[in-house]
């Protein structure tokens, strides 16, 4: 009897360890865990800042048209700076809002002189510009070069 029921212990003993995961199994599958969820994020990371820049490409490309509208309106090109974004503001669909990047700065635009090579006369038009937020990327511009 008392041969019985030691036996009965250690069956018992073995098939609760059999059961468990050791610590050396569960440490194992949280690294895993932790390397997948490494990956994932860094595509995450990556695909949303593609967005951002998909976003101010079209961002940029409506302030060109907003600049082109201002033009054939009044005749000349809105100065730069703050005082050109108020004038154009109107003509985007967002209105101010349509003047802030993905990135929280501010988009701007340089009047740059083309030269007609037929003619030789020289014609101004806009660059819009958007600031990142990682300074060691040059700005995007638009029309795209």
């Amino acid at each position: 009897m008392v041969l019985r029921t030691v036996t009965r212990d250690i069956t018992n003993r073995r098939h609760h360890l059999r059961g468990a995961f050791t610590l050396l199994e569960v440490l194992i599958v949280v690294a895993i865990l932790v390397i997948l969820a490494s990956a994932a994020s860094i595509a995450l990371f990556r695909y949303l800042e593609e967005a951002k820049e998909g976003r101010a490409q079209n961002d940029m490309r409506a302030i060109e048209q907003a600049l082109k509208t201002y033009y054939l309106k009044h005749g000349e090109w809105p100065p730069e700076g703050e005082q050109g974004l108020a004038l154009i503001a109107p003509y985007l669909e967002q209105g101010t809002q349509g003047l802030i990047s993905p990135w929280g700065t501010r988009y701007y635009w340089q009047l740059v002189r083309t030269t007609d090579e037929v003619e030789g006369n020289y014609k101004e038009r806009p660059v819009v510009f958007c600031p990142q937020h990682n300074i060691n990327k040059p700005p995007l511009q638009w029309p795209l070069r």
